[in-house]
């Protein structure tokens, strides 16, 4: 078992209490040795829902539309692991490599350990 790293903990933690996502991994984001963006932040998770998937989406467009974040967040399939039977979504912004600096993604991360759980309770009705 790995670390979590500390920047991303809230937010798999809210991701987790809403009860219907399952985090697998996570990472807070990185700059390469020259200071740019290298990876992205990003909560792994299952669903047993698409209708939770979309709930979520929703609830993202909302913080999008008050202008809550930095840069749109969206929730993708990702691929995992090839004996994995599991459909495996991601959890993250929708920015190219030299477009956003880390510090304001990671701002966001934040925003979305506050906010995400609220939106998607409104969505919910």
């Amino acid at each position: 078992m790995y670390p979590m790293e500390p920047l991303i903990t809230q937010l798999v933690f809210e991701v987790t209490k809403l009860g219907v996502f399952y985090p697998c991994w996570s990472c807070e984001g990185h700059n390469d040795a020259m200071r740019k963006l290298w990876k992205i932040p990003r909560v792994w998770f299952y669903s047993d829902s698409v209708v939770h998937i979309r709930t979520m989406y929703v609830a993202l467009g909302a913080l999008a539309s008050r202008k809550a974040l930095n840069a749109p967040w969206q929730v993708v399939v990702t691929h995992s692991d090839d004996d994995n039977p599991h459909t495996t979504f991601s959890l993250e912004p929708r920015v190219s490599l030299d477009e956003m600096p880390l510090g304001k993604l990671q701002a966001d991360i934040g925003v979305l350990a506050d906010s995400l759980a609220i939106e998607f309770y409104k969505a919910c009705q």
